[in-house]
């Protein structure tokens, strides 16, 4: 018997792939995301004595595969800043898992059934990432598989590669921890 005739799993890929990104998968997205700057070592101090700077640092943690394939691209870094529905977002569950009463939406989101389900819908939308990175880079270098490689890469990992500038907005530089030098 063919095991993968039976399960479908060809109607399931094709129904994944038709689902919408938003909000669902984004918000996962930016929860998982928000949770990895939260338990950065004295994130929480500078969450107190700056807002703004912690504020800066989880978008850039959300939003970094797309400002550091922009740079990477010659276009503005901030573009991704300028859809403001994925912004409000983003800010909304900055504010919830930082500021949240004893810790509700951080304690929640941090029970290992919970983190698993919204990590796997992260690694859904980090596929899309890949995609549009590939694309982004596909419609500007038609013939040149590495930049698209790249740019797809950047895209997928820009919170991983973009951490030494974020490090940076909170005050503190460790370039032992650069991506490039130890990978995730």
């Amino acid at each position: 018997m063919d095991l993968f005739g039976m399960l479908h799993l060809d109607e399931l890929s094709h129904g994944l792939a038709n689902l919408s990104m938003f909000p669902y998968f984004d918000m996962a997205h930016y929860i998982v995301s928000v949770m990895a700057l939260r338990e950065q070592p004295g994130v929480l101090d500078v969450s107190r004595v700056s807002p703004l700077a912690c504020w800066f640092s989880s978008m850039l943690y959300c939003f970094g595969g797309a400002v550091l394939s922009g740079i990477m691209l010659a276009e503005p870094p901030v573009a991704p800043l300028s859809n403001g529905t994925s912004v409000l977002l983003a800010s909304t569950i900055w504010y919830l898992v930082f500021y949240c009463p004893m810790d509700v939406v951080y304690s929640c989101a941090a029970l290992l059934p919970l983190r698993l389900v919204l990590s796997g819908m992260k690694e859904v939308t980090r596929t899309w990432k890949v995609l549009g990175g590939v694309t982004q880079a596909r419609s500007k270098y038609k013939d040149s598989l590495l930049v698209m490689i790249a740019i797809g890469w950047a895209r997928g990992a820009g919170g991983g590669l973009i951490s030494n500038f974020e490090q940076l907005v909170r005050g503190v530089w460790k370039p032992e921890t650069n991506e490039f030098l130890k990978m995730s």
